[in-house]
This record gives C-alpha cells, structure tokens and sequence, in this order.
C-alpha cells in the first residue's frame, strides 16, 4: 500500500474519542432529535451587576465580576459596557484582592484587548497572583511593550520562580524569536532550578525550527551519560526541528529509557516521517509507558502492511484503554484496504479464540463492527463470560452480526438469563445491557419465536431492567409492524399511563409510545392524547409522541419550536425574573 494511500485511511481515525461501542439500536430507530434550547437572559441582569460593580463592598464587586464573566462565556451580549468599570476595580489601589483578582478575570473572559496597558501596569503593582491571570492574556493579544519586561526577569535578581517561568511561557506564546539566546542561557546554567530550564528548552524549541541542534549535543554530550534532565530540555529543544542531524538526535533521543523523553522524540519522528520509526516501533510497543507504546503503534497505522497489521493487532489487549482503543479504531479504518482487510479480520480472530479479557472486548468490538459473520459462533461462547466488558460487546456484536442461524442460540440464553433475574435478582449488575441486546437481535430479525420471551418483560417489574423491558418492547412493536395486535397495544398503554410508585420507567414509557406507533394501534390515540395534551413539547417525551401521531394518523405535523430555557441562579437578578 502507498504512503499516500494509508495516510488519508489515517486521517480517517478518530483521535481523541473511540467510536465503535456497544449501543443500542432503540436509541436511534426512530431518530428522535430534540432541538438545541434556546437561552434568554432576563433583561435587566447587565444593569444590576454594573450598579454592583459600582457598589463598594468587596464581595458584591467580587460576585458581579463572576457574573459577568460567567454569563460572557454563556453567550450572554452585551457585556463590554463593564469594561470600564471593570478597569476601575483592577487599577484603584484601595480594591480589595479578591474583587481584583475577579474583575481581571472577567475583562480577560471578554477579551478586552483594549485594557492591556492598564491590565499591564496593574499587574507590576498588584503582585503575582494578579499577573498569573493578565499575562497569558497580554502574551496571546501580542501585547508588545510587556516583551521587555518579560526578558527583563532572566536578569533580574532575586525574580520569583513563578514569575520567570510565566515569563518564558508568555514569551513563547507571543512567538518572540528574539527570546531565544536569553532562554538557551537558562537552559544550560546549572544554577537555575530543574522546572525553569525544562520550561525554557520547551519555550525555546517553540521559536526555532533550527539551529538548535549544537545546544541539544551539548546537553547530552559525547562522554558520560546526561543527566534526565538534561535528557529532558535537549528533546524540548528539538520540537520543531525536522533536518538529518535533527532527526538523528531525535532517533538516538527515541531510544531514552525515560518514558517522557522516548515519547517526545517518537513523536515529533512521526511528525517529520512515520517511516522514521519504523525501526523503533516493535520495541516501543513493549515499553512500560502507554504514551511510548502509543507511538509505536502509531508509525505502524500511518505504514501499514499485513504484517504490521498482525504485531499492531496484539496491542488490542493492552492494559491502558487509550491505547487499545486507537489500535481497535485504526485497525477498523485499515480494514477498508483490499490488501489490509484479510490481515485485519484474521489477525482480530485470532485475539477472539484467547482468554484475555481486554482483547476480548476489542476484538469482539472491532470484528462486530466489520460485520465478520465467521465470529459469531465464538460471540455466543463470550455471551457468558465473567467479565460483563466482554460479555456486553460479545452480545452487541451478535446483534450487528444479525446472523439469524445463531438466534435459537441467543434465544436459549436469553430465557436463561430471565430466569436467572427472577430467581436471583442484582446478582449480575451488567446483565440488564448484556439481555437488552439479545433482545434487541429479535426485533430487528423478526424472529417470532422470541415473543413469549418479550411479552414477559412488559409489566412493571424493576428486576427485569429498564433497558431490557424497553428493548423487549421494541422488538415486540417491529415483530407486529402495522399488524395492531389490540392486546398488546393496550399494555403498552398501561405502561405509559402508569403513574404509580415507583413511577413506569421513562424509557419503557417511550418505547411503548414507539411500539403503538408502529403497530398503528389506531385504538389508543386517545389515550396517547391524555397522556401528551393537544401540544407537542420540544422534549423527547413530546416528540416521541409527535413521531407515533404521524405515524398512526398520516398527518403532518409541524415540528415545535425550541425551547427556550431561562438562565437563573445568578447571584442577583430581578425578583420577577423579568424586568
């Protein structure tokens, strides 16, 4: 397979969040969207924090400030009539601390780029703690004047370790290339602590693509081994650099047995070139830190071939649930390869026939997904497994599967599960998703044969579970699909007028209203309309309801409008909520 090829499968593969997991087919069949809440401010909120900000008691300053700054990232308008006001409280010398602190907050909330000056000059005379708030913000305007002062405390004696390193933050963050030579200083004086030479490399490797490489062979030098540390700021250093002697520093840098330099250095070679670590991807994939086996695995996604495919497979049982969620989602992209895909599906059935309880989960996940109909005899083998992980997806991979040879099968377990509720309820905590799923299986196959097993999941009953009973109840309203079975329709209907106590589940309620919908129970229109009222709510309660009115009486019912939600609790606002 081509580079080119196998890296836009890559950038196919969800980074930060795994995407195959066990859900339920209920959720989605009818897609019922409930549309995003509209928020409104009461009117007269801005003009009672501004006359609070005018007030001179330092806790009502204090909470105004946290309002506003609040209700600004709420989406609240309107707010920059308080920067003056604001200013006032930062820079008056008789400000309490606390309302200080709060109304550098806010202007920084508002990103009033217009205050620097006066934020700037505030912070050298208010302290510390003010200035840990207002410089990231001068440093991300690009507020220049404040440059100098910044490089003013690497020379300065007796400068607070915490001031210096937001110092070398700032000026990375504002990108001042000029900061460089003054930062390499504080990277090899010995004298300065550990933290501030490890911010300044960072910083420093920010602002250089190049050059940089001299510093780092001094840092690890050519006699007796380099200090961590050391180690550390020369892998900082070379962050942004990508040449041949770059990334021969970053090879050797790649090998650390330092977790947190291996993996800096794995990861800026994957940067310049995956094909670059490629010959340190099997040993890093070994290493005790999830980040460095991260990597490893990483370089064999961007380049993959079958046999890279088999190793990188083996990570499916990885102890930490990042990395054995990357390898699951990447190898399900690269199985959309014609050359990757038998490799994939051969490499995963092989993780399903082991024990361990991690690859289990993962490959029954991955091989689910794929719709890999040779793995369904194992899933019936994983339905009972101790681990409820592996039984969850074994038994959702089954309904994915769909294939209808192993529904006797699925059946029989179901049954047995019931039974095991009735007699023993609580002893398996997950058995309420693990039945739902086989449950589901049933309504989605048509198989009739189940519906003695569904009808008994109808009445209330909190042992049977909530996502069982309405899974049961949505299969039971696709095996009578437009065919109203007038018996069934009005247990559905006890279900959804049921207000006892404990009150019917919400979920069993919705499915119920699904299922009569789906059966076109024409029957129980009016007990819908009693239960729901003549409007329809922007809920997913009304707009259930709204789908099942469609359904039975063909109408064309107009979508709600949003809701619109009040925003209150705030620590002053009008007594009527309105003016």
């Amino acid at each position: 397979m081509g580079f080119v090829a196998s890296l836009m499968l890559v950038m196919q593969i969800p980074a930060a969040r795994a995407e195959i997991r066990p859900t339920f087919l209920m959720d989605h069949d009818p897609e019922i969207v409930v549309p995003e809440a509209i928020t409104r401010f009461p009117p007269r909120l801005k003009t009672l924090w501004l006359e609070a900000l005018d007030r001179p008691e330092a806790e009502m300053q204090r909470m105004a400030a946290g309002a506003i700054a609040r209700g600004h990232s709420l989406d609240m308008f309107d707010l920059n009539e308080a920067v003056p006001r604001l200013l006032k409280i930062v820079g008056a010398e008789g400000s309490h601390p606390v309302a200080r602190l709060a109304a550098a907050r806010a202007l920084v909330e508002l990103d009033a780029t217009s205050s620097a000056p006066e934020l700037a000059d505030s912070g050298r005379r208010f302290g510390a703690d003010l200035r840990q708030i207002i410089e990231p913000a001068l440093a991300r305007w690009d507020y220049r004047p404040i440059h100098e002062v910044w490089k003013a405390r690497f020379t300065t004696a007796y400068v607070h370790r915490r001031d210096l390193i937001l110092a070398i933050r700032c000026l990375a963050t504002a990108r001042d290339q000029a900061a460089t030579d003054a930062l390499l200083r504080i990277v090899h004086d010995p004298v300065n602590p550990e933290d501030v030479r490890v911010e300044a490399a960072r910083a420093a490797g920010l602002l250089q693509t190049a050059g940089l490489e001299v510093n780092v062979r001094r840092l690890v030098g050519e006699g007796s081994p380099a200090s961590m540390l050391a180690r550390l700021c020369a892998v900082q250093l070379l962050q942004q650099h990508s040449g041949n002697e770059a990334q021969q520093l970053l090879t050797a840098l790649a090998l650390d047995s330092e977790p947190a330099v291996a993996a800096l250095a794995l990861n800026r070679l994957l940067q310049i070139d995956p094909h670059l670590v490629l010959p340190l991807a099997e040993g890093a994939m070994l290493n005790r830190d999830p980040k460095v086996r991260r990597c490893g695995a990483e370089a064999y996604v961007r380049v993959p071939d079958p046999e890279r495919v088999s190793v990188l497979s083996r990570l499916l049982d990885d102890p930490h649930p990042e990395v054995r969620g990357f390898v699951r989602e990447s190898l399900f992209v690269l199985a959309r390869s014609p050359e990757l895909d038998e490799s994939v599906r051969r490499s995963a059935m092989r993780i399903l026939a082991g024990g361990a309880w991690r690859g289990l989960e993962q490959a029954a996940l991955l091989l689910g997904a794929l719709d890999h109909e040779p793995s369904a005899p194992r899933m019936i083998d994983l339905v009972d497994f101790p681990r409820s992980e592996v039984a969850i997806a074994a038994s959702w991979a089954l309904k994915t599967l769909a294939v209808r040879e192993t529904l006797p099968a699925q059946l029989a377990i179901a049954n047995r599960w019931t039974r095991e509720r009735i007699d023993h309820p609580g002893a398996i905590p997950e058995l309420d998703k693990q039945a739902a799923h086989l449950l589901e299986s049933f309504g989605m196959l048509n198989y009739s044969e189940a519906e003695p097993l569904l009808r008994r999941y109808i009445p209330k009953d909190l042992k049977m579970g909530e996502l069982s009973r309405s899974a049961a109840i949505w299969s039971l309203g696709l095996l009578h699909k437009g065919v109203p079975d007038e018996s069934l329709a009005s247990q559905f209907t006890e279900r959804i007028l049921d207000a006892g106590i404990p009150s019917e589940m919400f979920t069993v309620q919705m499915m119920s209203v699904v299922s009569i919908g789906r059966m076109k129970a024409v029957s129980q229109l009016a007990a819908l309309r009693q239960k729901f009222g003549p409007d329809i709510s922007p809920n997913k309660g009304g707009l259930t309801y709204r789908w099942a009115l469609i359904e039975l009486t063909g109408e064309a019912i107009p979508e709600p409008e949003p809701p619109v939600v009040g925003r209150s609790g705030w620590f002053l606002e009008p007594i009527d909520g309105k003016n």
